[in-house]
């Protein structure tokens, strides 16, 4: 069974997100390195953000950076050690267990509870999915952040934004 955070959880990359996915039922945030779009940076302001990154130089630095302008943050960190799944030494290398056992305390009853009614469909039928302008104009209104098609699904009902509210935002 997936946990579920009190919190978005902010990792690298993508390989740490869809390792993690397997495990973890919340909201998780790629910042793609050091790239740190402003508008996602715009977007986990809005939130409550645990930062979980590589134990590595470059992780340290975008920690850093992040925590700058998130400044309440959590930070959870990983024992470089645990990291041994592969050759690099990552977040998606670390062992699961010690990735829960750190993100432990942050756990809440996953009560599955959502207010929107959104279906992929629906993107696919409003012209979300192969439209990225107005993806874009979309994900710019509602302040949540660059989004493809999928990552737009999922905030969408992160943020429980019903099929008549997108419909609204679409015609203005």
């Amino acid at each position: 069974m997936k946990i579920c955070l009190d919190g978005t959880l902010v990792v690298e990359g993508k390989e740490d997100a869809a390792y993690l996915s397997n495990y973890i039922s919340s909201e998780i945030v790629v910042v793609n390195g050091f790239e740190l779009p402003k508008r996602t940076i715009l977007y986990l302001k809005t939130k409550k953000t645990i930062l979980l990154l590589d134990p590595d130089e470059a992780g340290l630095k975008i920690r850093e950076k992040l925590n700058k302008e998130l400044p309440n943050s959590i930070n959870v960190e990983i024992d470089y050690s645990k990291c041994n799944r592969g050759v690099k030494k990552g977040v998606a290398e670390c062992q699961i267990d010690e990735i829960l056992s750190k993100l432990s305390q942050y756990v809440i009853e996953n009560k599955g509870i959502t207010k929107s009614d959104i279906k992929m469909s629906d993107l696919y039928n409003l012209g979300l999915i192969n439209n990225k302008e107005l993806r874009d104009s979309v994900c710019e209104k509602l302040n949540i952040g660059n989004c493809n098609g999928k990552q737009l699904f999922k905030r969408l009902l992160i943020n429980n934004i019903t099929l008549d509210k997108l419909c609204e935002i679409i015609e203005q």
